[in-house]
């Protein structure tokens, strides 16, 4: 059954003057298109350098090669996505806005009939973004759903949010039919299930570091790792999800559960190109594994992490750029499963797309259900943080080098937390030649660090007490926090710098359930037993409830006052 909802006219374009290739590769050239963020309208640009269809690159070699001439395509170097069933194509020559866009109209008007659409660029990055046919729509209780072809209900288990399938044959038509739709009684909000691409916030640095200075080092400008570890290396109950590009699945030095793959890969959270390996090097701050003669050791030891592989890797027309490539389901899907399967904590050392209305609804919606996120603020050395990490709903972090300064590369600016740790990191690597080095570990720079090692020591103040809420968190986790810059709160190292240490020694812990000699949870004729059997002089004992150094009549009233089960 196709979607009965009808399209507005789309308005034609001028021309704009393109503009030269960026370090990264693309071409951003002005348009007047805009995407909508919930009820707000963010513009676009688009890359003068290619176009993106949705047909397998064999299929698109075939059907478009009598009009490579006509479209100025670049069949010979067209490349498949890593979103199942899309090819990328390269043009001849860079084209404006008009001209892209009769390219993509007359691709999906010609008698093939190929669903096509320009390389959109938006966010602080200016990264590409491709509508699909697809709609992601947030419906108001009650509303009317009576012919739409809906493939997906309740999308990430979030009422009300459903993927929903069009007819629209190019990107244009799905932009027009996202205002139509929006403005639908009943519809709170619409977008684009959008294929769009990220970036890691990290920068390769040189492997031949020998020490971990952002657990521990003589300047003391470090996260106390040891100081805390003395009173805990954290809990294995307490899981920290990376929502990334994957983890190896067999790296013998990364305490993790198995995780799960939403990019229809299959991989069950482990990597799968040449250009993956980011989640490993992430998956290490947190939870590299203590005292097991290998390698490194995160900050949270005892805690453990999961892979929720929301990314491909890209592979952009032969070249590693440091891309990564998701679509909006994959991204809720894998939030959504995260807090479902017993993750406390996430990491999301990427970021710089262009703000999603389902993936901020997401981050929101598990955030007030208990979990707390944790963000890369960006590496381009600006004040602007990078979406997601500049969400409400995560903490954003920032890079201190082990001088304790702002990292040069580190973004910075309002809304930011904390700072961590986050140049010349040394972690766990994709075992063998994948990922970045050819060995296990590698020391690498970029807040994609300095945010996971901040997600352990949230890890670790919930190791001591598991019932805080997000909220409770980070307030432990400032008031904790090594003060830096500026006296009190700034805008370069947020409330300061993490500290693992003082973080767990700011918790409250639960109080003892004064009785329980025995520890087993209630006070009853085992405990009573156990004063009388303490009957006399015994400094510090268990039996000694009143502890004034003396078992005896006022600790058995004691315990017949506490009968029962503990609080």
């Amino acid at each position: 059954m196709s979607m009965l909802w009808t399209l507005p006219c789309v308005m034609c374009v001028a021309a704009a003057a393109p503009a030269g290739p960026t370090d990264s590769g693309l071409t951003p050239v002005e348009s007047p298109w805009s995407t909508r963020y919930f009820n707000e309208q963010l513009p676009l640009s688009v890359d003068g350098g290619w176009i993106a269809v949705q047909a397998p690159l064999e299929l698109v070699q075939t059907q478009l090669a009598a009009t490579t001439e006509r479209w100025n395509l670049n069949l010979d170097q067209a490349m498949s996505s890593t979103v199942s069933g899309w090819t990328y194509i390269p043009l001849t020559r860079i084209a404006t806005a008009s001209q892209i866009e009769r390219v993509v109209r007359g691709i999906s008007s010609g008698p093939n009939g190929l669903y096509a659409s320009p390389a959109f660029l938006g966010g602080t990055a200016q990264l590409p973004w491709i509508p699909t046919s697809e709609l992601i729509v947030q419906f108001a209780d009650g509303a009317d759903l009576t012919g739409l072809s809906i493939i997906e209900h309740d999308l990430g288990g979030y009422t009300g949010m459903h993927r929903i399938t069009t007819d629209a044959d190019s990107a244009f038509e799905t932009l027009a039919l996202v205002e139509s739709v929006a403005s639908r009684d009943g519809v709170l909000w619409a977008q684009p299930n959008a294929i769009w691409w990220a970036q890691h916030f990290y920068t390769p640095n040189d492997p031949m570091y020998s020490s971990q200075w952002a657990l521990n080092q003589s300047n003391d400008m470090d996260m106390d790792a040891p100081e805390c570890w003395d009173m805990t290396f954290g809990d294995s109950s307490i899981v920290v999800a990376i929502l990334d590009d994957g983890i190896d699945q067999d790296h013998p030095d990364i305490s993790q559960i198995p995780g799960a793959d939403f990019t229809d890969e299959g991989t069950g959270g482990d990597h799968t190109t040449v250009c993956d390996g980011h989640g490993s090097c992430v998956s290490g701050c947190v939870a590299a594994t203590i005292d097991n003669n290998l390698g490194v050791t995160g900050v949270a030891p005892g805690c453990r992490v999961v892979a929720a592989r929301i990314f491909n890797a890209i592979d952009f027309f032969g070249f590693c750029l440091g891309f990564i490539e998701t679509t909006d389901a994959w991204i809720v899907n894998g939030i959504s499963w995260a807090a479902n399967n017993g993750a406390r904590v996430t990491n999301s050392s990427w970021g710089g797309g262009s703000p999603s209305s389902s993936v901020t609804t997401a981050f929101n919606q598990t955030r007030a259900a208990g979990v707390v996120h944790f963000g890369a603020a960006g590496n381009d050395s600006s004040s602007n943080i990078s979406y997601p990490a500049s969400l409400a709903s995560l903490y954003a972090i920032s890079a201190i080098n082990s001088s304790g300064n702002l990292a040069s590369f580190s973004t910075y600016g309002n809304g930011l937390a904390f700072s961590a740790p986050g140049e010349g990191i040394l972690t766990t690597d994709w075992v063998g030649s994948g990922g970045f080095d050819g060995g296990n570990y590698v020391t690498i720079d970029g807040t994609s660090f300095a945010s996971p090692y901040a997600a352990g020591v949230a890890a670790l103040v919930l190791s001591a007490d598991a019932s805080l809420t997000p909220d409770e968190v980070g307030d432990i986790m400032a008031v904790s926090a090594m003060d830096r810059g500026a006296s009190g709160y700034d805008t370069s190292y947020g409330y300061g710098v993490v500290n693992a240490a003082g973080a767990v020694a700011e918790v409250d812990p639960a109080e003892d359930c004064q009785g329980d000699v025995d520890g087993d949870g209630s006070v009853g004729t085992n405990d009573l037993l156990a004063v009388i059997a303490a009957w006399g002089a015994c400094s510090g004992c268990p039996a000694d409830i009143n502890d004034d150094g003396w078992v005896g009549t006022d600790d058995i009233l004691g315990v017949i006052a506490a009968w029962g089960s503990c609080p």
